[in-house]
């Protein structure tokens, strides 16, 4: 059964007359153990909700418009928080006084189903994904020595990863998974006997391999970098190795390396042959090469377009020959390493687009630098920026909002 915490005001369900007393026993006829049993089975336009009012129980219809959340908030649906301490834990190198929902160290299986995060798994989750048929989730591996892994996570024992994710491929449930790259603790042997171990793995779709990222603010954590251009060629040249076999038992390419590695190395950005069935572009893996396939196109518009550093040189190669500007925005919120443009900072735009002393043309934004709530990492909506820049501010979603 399910408790409510809380019903929106304005939503389907707060049209509906059921009270922060009621409780939920089944949504179109499946009995509710928890919140996501709720999210899993309304995910139509009409529902039945089964519910308990004190000894009466009672049966109801809700609808709501496509698109449109049903309203509630239930008991225990916050997501199980982390507690591994992982050496390179993006969240722990935040800088001080930062919106504090972006601080949830989130480490639960079903909100990997739902959203595509990264869990570290455990014999928990595990039960979970298999009791709900949860498939695909998203595993974050990095390393398959359950000894350096432990290290890596920062717990002080042995973490084994490989026997998890084969309970999970005999019960049928497919997984993605994620390396991040640690130079001197993952790397070399280390990664070479990792995607050995992940390729035995049936129902292993996919292997991200990312760089480490690293912000300013890692007082007091334990000291690492990221690869240098040999190690990020090596990288690649081992992922590159791995594919080749993929390809002869599986006819995918199967791992795929970030497109930083690639900027790292000076290597060229692969064509979109090389990323044939990825779906890990929110990773930051084969967006470069989806953005070089504009590199043809006539763009009639202009305009100055803010990017981060990692992206700025191929979009002028894109854009040559246009009217638009193409402005590189220095990440000072997190630091220079920190290259993508879904981590820059309103107020990095602000101070790039005053440097520059840039034409009085409309500035584009990437909408990956905000969030639900059209806000940055530092809380500054378009409207804020536009006063602060004095430029009419527009939004894209891609490159081709630009032609």
């Amino acid at each position: 059964m399910l408790r409510i915490r809380s019903i929106h005001p304005g939503s389907p369900a707060s049209r509906t007359g059921l009270k922060k007393t009621d409780i939920l026993v089944a949504c179109n006829g499946e009995i509710l153990d928890d919140w996501f049993d709720f999210v899993y089975n309304a995910n139509g336009t009409l529902i039945t909700i089964k519910y308990k009012r004190g000894i009466q129980t009672r049966n109801m219809t809700i609808r709501r418009i496509p698109g449109i959340e049903w309203g509630f908030e239930f008991e225990g649906q916050a997501p199980r928080i982390c507690r591994r301490k992982c050496i390179f834990c993006f969240i722990d190198q935040l800088p001080p006084g930062i919106r504090p929902s972006l601080l949830v160290k989130d480490d639960d299986i079903r909100y990997s189903f739902l959203h595509g995060t990264y869990v570290t798994l455990d014999r928990n989750d595990v039960s979970i994904a298999i009791k709900k048929n949860l498939s695909s989730v998203h595993v974050s591996v990095h390393v398959s020595d359950p000894v350096q892994r432990g290290r890596l996570l920062g717990t002080g024992r042995d973490e084994p990863i490989i026997p998890l994710l084969e309970t999970l491929s005999n019960a049928g449930i497919s997984v993605e998974t994620q390396i991040v790259i640690v130079p001197e603790w993952n790397n070399g042997m280390f990664l070479e006997r990792t995607l050995r171990d992940l390729l035995r793995i049936p129902s292993v779709t996919s292997v991200g391999v990312v760089p480490v990222g690293i912000t300013l603010f890692r007082n007091g954590l334990q000291d690492i970098r990221r690869p240098t251009a040999a190690e990020a060629a090596e990288i690649i040249h081992q992922c590159d190795n791995w594919r080749r076999k993929a390809m002869r038992t599986r006819g995918t390419p199967w791992v795929y390396p970030a497109d930083e590695l690639f900027s790292i190395s000076g290597k060229d950005i692969p064509d979109p042959a090389y990323y044939k069935e990825c779906t890990l572009r929110e990773n930051g893996i084969g967006l470069l090469s989806d953005l070089l396939e504009y590199e043809s196109r006539d763009f009639s518009g202009r305009g100055v377009i803010c990017t981060g550093t990692l992206a700025a040189p191929f979009m002028k190669r894109v854009l040559a020959g246009s009217e638009y500007q193409i402005l590189a925005v220095n990440n000072t919120f997190f630091g220079p390493e920190v290259g993508v443009s879904g981590l820059l900072a309103g107020n990095d735009i602000v101070k790039s687009v005053r440097a520059e002393n840039v034409s009085s043309d409309p500035v584009f934004l990437p909408r990956s630098m905000f969030n639900h709530d059209m806000l940055t990492l530092d809380d500054l909506s378009p409207v804020d920026i536009a006063q602060l820049t004095g430029h009419e501010i527009k939004i894209a979603c891609g490159v081709e909002d630009l032609i």
